[in-house]
């Protein structure tokens, strides 16, 4: 009730029976002015709210007000009024708006007397609560991309505007910290909550899976081989991508023939029959990306031997030189040193030499002359008639000739024959006649000891055995002791060194890489070559290197020469030893290199003063339990080597290039070091 419409009650002078009239007409009065200026109840003239526009946070409150006037009147205080909202949120009899929890816009309508007002109020969200982090999780592949995105909310899950600054860990990759763009990295797994997006003191975070990348390269093991004929071999493939990390595969093999056959699926290779060196023969294939491995081929283990010549016939008192010669199953010639037997009748043998003299009885033994090598023998038939022996025609003196180096031994044996090469016992005396060394005064019989004196040079027919009228020569060729070689060069963790550069392409290094020179001048590159060590470009460790290489360098280039080499050393079978070339080295084919384990060979190229290393197609193996780490190629010029297998550490006075084969051992130049598709490893105790 207004003060207004009270006052005008008190004042009313009715008599008491028309008192019911005025109560009815009142409560007219009342229902007519209930809202309105608080002075009358007469329609106000305007309407108000205040505020008239508000902007308040999910869940906020706002507090209206509504006033109104009328003509005439002071008075502008309202009752009654009536409050209503849309758009959302509540309003109270008050006047008290209260948000809702989304965002929008709702608007605060006032009723009194006939009047109309209207607020409106912009909800917006409330202080971030979240930040939700997109994708997550995110898979990627070694060196892929990913865009992350954010998306802030409130606490009633209401989108809020943010800018956050993304950050990450390493592994698993890098992160542009305004941008949200991911690099994946080289370290494959899984990594949680590893990629965070921040906005103040709130984060949102996402779990990045990094798999390896392409195949970029494939590892084919063990490589090299040395297989006997018809042994077997299960190779092994390996692919990784242009990071080192392993790409599952499945390879097709292939392999040429010779060496061999391989099982198209498994990587099972059976060597063939054919003997020799096959650089890069066997091939794990996957899509456009391929891996090989070399293949060594031997003889067999000893099948059989052959005894010569069989059958053979002799008269009583003759001699015979028998010899053996042993293959494997397939056929090829494996050096044998047989013992000799026989029975008695036909005859007597020499055990060591083969040499057979046929006893007084006469008749055909078959089967009677016997070489044996472990557990396997080949016989020959003798047959001797009672005819006296002919008239001695020749002697032949063996070795012939013989190379011996000063102070050693040479055991010469002498066995004559008739005119129709039948062999003929003889007794000769032995002499020297041409110098070179000695035999014991007055020696005779079959077998002679000749010791080389202190001379060289070639000594033409110098060793004699004479019996009466005939006799037979030898030439004997006295050679300088060996040089003995230094030892190899020296340890280092550094499989490959430089001066300036080194270039890696589709290759891969075990080992340390190092320049002399530091960055920018001095430089590592590297395209899908994975190097199992640190890369060390003008450091502390890598300069003290380089120089230890350069000393050990020119010590050897000061060591004489104990043997001069020529040609391509295919086939070719050499003990330990300092082996020369005058001039460049053009090497083909397979050299062996056959010693005991602490043997060292030292070949040197370019003793003149000029001369380059190159192979192409060579193959270095190792026999007799040699270790390639006691090999060393030391190079006045440039060292090339092209779809080979070498083994030893590679002194280069100039670049040295390696394009695809291996190389067991140190790669170190005093000029750049350039690798394609080839696989260094350390070399072989």
């Amino acid at each position: 009730m207004n003060n207004f419409m009270k006052g005008r009650i008190a004042g009313l002078r009715l008599p008491r029976g028309r008192i019911a009239g005025a109560v009815a007409a009142l409560a007219f009065v009342l229902l007519s002015a209930a809202c309105g200026d608080a002075s009358g109840p007469e329609q106000l003239d305007t309407l108000t709210i205040t505020p008239v526009t508000a902007t308040v946070a999910v869940n906020g409150t706002v507090q209206f007000s509504a006033a109104g006037t009328r003509t005439g009147s002071s008075e502008t205080r309202i009752e009654g009024e009536t409050w209503t909202v849309t758009g959302g949120g509540t309003v109270s009899d008050e006047g008290l708006f209260r948000a809702g929890t989304t965002p929008g816009t709702s608007r605060v309508t006032v009723t009194c007397g006939g009047q109309t007002a209207v607020a409106t109020i912009t909800v917006t969200a409330g202080p971030l609560a979240t930040i939700t982090v997109t994708p997550n999780p995110a898979t990627l592949a070694v060196g892929a991309q990913q865009q992350f995105t954010a998306v802030g909310r409130d606490a009633a899950g209401n989108v809020v505007a943010i800018t956050p600054v993304w950050s990450t860990t390493n592994p698993p990759g890098t992160i542009d910290a305004a941008t949200g763009l991911f690099t994946a990295g080289n370290t494959i797994g899984s990594f949680a909550n590893s990629v965070r997006a921040t906005s103040g003191a709130i984060f949102g975070t996402a779990t990045v899976n990094v798999t390896a990348g392409a195949l970029a390269t494939i590892t084919v093991t063990p490589n090299p081989v040395t297989l006997g004929v018809g042994a077997q071999q299960q190779f092994t493939a390996v692919g990784r991508d242009a990071a080192g990390n392993v790409v599952a595969i499945t390879p097709v093999w292939s392999t040429t023939n010779p060496p061999g056959t391989i099982d198209a699926a498994t990587g099972l290779f059976t060597a063939g029959n054919t003997t020799g060196g096959f650089p890069n023969s066997v091939r794990a294939t996957s899509g456009a990306i391929s891996g090989t491995a070399t293949v060594n081929v031997v003889a067999g283990a000893l099948a059989t031997i052959t005894v010569t010549p069989n059958p053979e016939t002799l008269a009583v008192g003759a001699q015979q030189q028998f010899t053996a010669v042993g293959r494997d199953g397939a056929g090829n010639v494996i050096p044998i040193t047989p013992t000799w037997s026989t029975t008695n009748p036909p005859g007597t043998i020499n055990a060591v030499s083969g040499l057979f003299t046929a006893g007084n009885t006469a008749g055909t033994f078959p089967n009677s002359v016997r070489a044996t090598e472990g557990s396997i023998s080949g016989t020959a038939t003798v047959t001797v008639t009672s005819a006296p022996p002919a008239a001695l025609a020749t002697i032949t003196v063996t070795p012939n000739p013989s190379t011996l180096e000063t102070g050693d031994r040479q055991t010469f044996t002498a066995v004559g024959r008739d005119a129709n090469g039948v062999v003929v016992p003889i007794n000769p005396t032995w002499s020297v006649t041409n110098g070179g060394g000695t035999v014991p005064a007055g020696s005779t019989g079959q077998t002679v000891v000749f010791t080389a004196g202190n001379t060289t040079g070639t000594f033409t027919n110098t060793v004699r055995a004479t019996e009466g009228a005939i006799f037979g020569r030898a030439t004997v060729i006295v050679t300088a002791q060996p040089t003995v070689p230094p030892p190899p060069a020296p340890a280092s963790t550094f499989r490959v060194l430089a001066r300036t550069a080194v270039a890696c392409t589709s290759g891969s290094i075990s080992g340390d890489v190092g320049t002399f020179q530091a960055g920018p001048t001095g430089s590592f590159t590297a395209v899908n070559c994975p190097v199992n060590g640190t890369v060390q470009v003008g450091t502390p460790a890598a300069v003290q290197a380089y120089n230890n290489f350069v000393a050990a360098y020119n010590q050897r280039e000061t060591v004489p020469c104990g043997t001069v080499l020529t040609g391509t050393l295919a086939g070719v079978s050499l003990p330990p030893g300092v082996y020369c070339f005058d001039n460049a080295a053009a090497l083909t084919g397979t050299l062996t290199l056959n010693g005991p384990s602490t043997g060292t060979w030292l070949f040197k190229v370019g003793t003149s003063g000029v001369g380059a290393l190159t192979t192409t197609g060579f193959t270095v193996v190792m026999g007799g339990g040699a270790s390639s780490c006691n090999v060393t190629w030391w190079v006045e010029d440039a060292a090339t080597m092209t779809d080979s297998n070498m083994k030893g550490a590679i002194l280069a006075g100039g670049d040295l290039t390696a394009t695809r084969g291996t190389l067991q051992g140190n790669a170190w130049s005093q000029g750049d070091v350039t690798i394609t598709g080839a696989v260094l490893s350390a070399c072989t105790p």
